[in-house]
């Protein structure tokens, strides 16, 4: 059958090659449990362990812990690494448009992050978002690129949460439109508006805890449209988000009840979603999302073949630094496939290289020895590399492959130079294809890979 439009590929990258199934009958025990639910708790624990001994806390932590008061030190401390004056990027930088950011933006900007203002005693207040929202390095909507050509990348994108989200409330900026909050896997600067403030804490973990949920097993979901209930209307999910399921006792006639234009159950789920109350206290609403999308009751079971079914949904979407676009990029690639599965994993590649549980397997010494390194991997095993990470596949005759979100790959001209290839999207490789730089390849390239069991 001659296709009407075959697929583009990497170098030695077949167009059978872009289906799941192709891979997944290669692995004699795909479908073997990784771990059990109790084992994944274990292992959820280690590395929040791990996470702290290493430093890393505030990229992975339980904000059950979080103290009730901090002082202005430990906020500072805290703000240190992306949120700083010190860190406060003093070359030139460009908008959106690529044009010349100015010194008195700049100064408006770090005056918005109210350093003035921050109290020796800061009392902590617990929220969730109600929307999903962008975590930024300083409280603003301008965009800071490093070049006028990489508006695709924002200099204060750290990263992004998820609809339910809990988040430490820390400080506020000096308009009150944003605040500096702690979440479970990032630190940052989040827009007021996307927060609801808990009355307590029972309302927000019992929320988070339930047995009862959906996990978002596509890229993306919506909510159903509402034309009667705006703010539980195309409420946007990612893959591995959470969202909690209603009683089926508690399933109303319609959403809202008694209005014959209202959408029914009928063919959806019934979730449950927070939204703000007239004083911007958080409070639940009931939503629909459609039975037809890619969701599943609970979470995956931890299989290779869910983890390789799981990337391959991924193909071909955009990069997106950091979470923008509403997309993901390398390491967000690899969390959101894991949180599946409910393997918690931080959303940096050097805290998931250095700072998750299990087990590492380094790469050293020539090609021979790196590629007898793969052939110990087993598909589904994050390999990370200098700033970028990659999921492996398996090996095709004599080949390696991976499946990734990255920026692109080398191509050695007859002359001997290397053209640059751009995809900037999830694509899958050879390992021993040149990377984009042509430094290298990425087999020369890989330091460590990581099994999460």
């Amino acid at each position: 059958m001659n296709l009407m439009q075959p697929p583009v590929c990497a170098p030695k990258v077949e167009g059978f090659m872009l289906k799941p199934e192709y891979w997944i009958k290669k692995i004699g025990d795909a479908e073997k449990l990784i771990l059990d639910e109790g084992e994944i708790i274990e292992f959820n624990k280690k590395s929040f362990r791990k996470m702290r001994s290493r430093g890393f806390e505030e990229w992975l932590y339980d904000l059950k812990k979080y103290p009730k008061e901090i002082t202005k030190e430990k906020l500072l401390n805290t703000m240190k690494s992306y949120s700083s004056k010190e860190v406060f990027p003093d070359k030139t930088c460009y908008d959106i448009h690529g044009n010349k950011i100015t010194e008195t933006v700049k100064k408006e900007v770090l005056y918005q992050a109210n350093f003035d203002g921050i109290p020796d005693e800061i009392s902590v207040e617990l929220g969730m978002l109600i929307k999903r929202a962008d975590v930024m390095a300083f409280p603003t909507d301008i965009f800071f690129a490093e070049k006028p050509e990489t508006i695709d990348l924002n200099l204060f994108q750290l990263t992004i949460l998820p609809v339910g989200s809990p988040v430490a409330i820390l400080h506020k900026s000096k308009n009150r439109k944003w605040y500096f909050v702690q979440s479970t896997i990032c630190k940052g600067w989040i827009k007021r508006e996307n927060i609801a403030l808990a009355r307590n804490e029972k309302e927000v973990f019992d929320y988070l805890e339930t047995d009862k949920f959906l996990i978002v097993t596509e890229s993306r979901v919506e909510t159903e449209p509402n034309p009667f209930v705006k703010e539980i209307s195309n409420i946007l999910f990612q893959m591995g988000d959470k969202i909690p399921l209603i009683e089926f006792n508690k399933i109303p006639e319609s959403i809202p009840v008694g209005n014959l234009h209202a959408q029914s159950a009928e063919g959806c789920y019934v979730v449950k979603i927070p939204v703000k109350d007239e004083d911007g206290y958080l409070q639940f609403r009931l939503a629909l999302i459609a039975r037809s999308n890619d969701i599943y009751e609970g979470y995956l079971p931890y299989t290779k073949k869910n983890i390789i079914r799981q990337a391959f949904k991924l193909l071909g979407e955009r990069y997106g630094w950091n979470g923008m676009f509403k997309r993901r990029d390398c390491a967000q690639f690899i969390m959101d496939i894991y949180s599946t599965m409910n393997i918690i994993i931080p959303c940096y590649t050097k805290m998931q290289e250095e700072g998750t549980a299990g087990e590492s397997v380094k790469f050293t010494g020539s090609i021979k020895d790196r590629e007898n390194i793969l052939n110990q991997l087993k598909p589904g095993d994050p390999i990370y590399l200098k700033g970028h990470v990659v999921m492996y596949l398996g090996k095709d005759v004599n080949n390696y492959y991976i499946i990734h979100s990255g920026a692109g790959y080398g191509i050695t001209n007859k002359d001997g130079s290397i053209k640059p290839v751009t995809v900037h999207g999830v694509f899958i490789a050879e390992v021993h294809q040149l990377l984009m730089s042509g430094e290298k390849s990425y087999l020369e390239a890989f330091t460590t890979a990581r099994k999460f069991q």
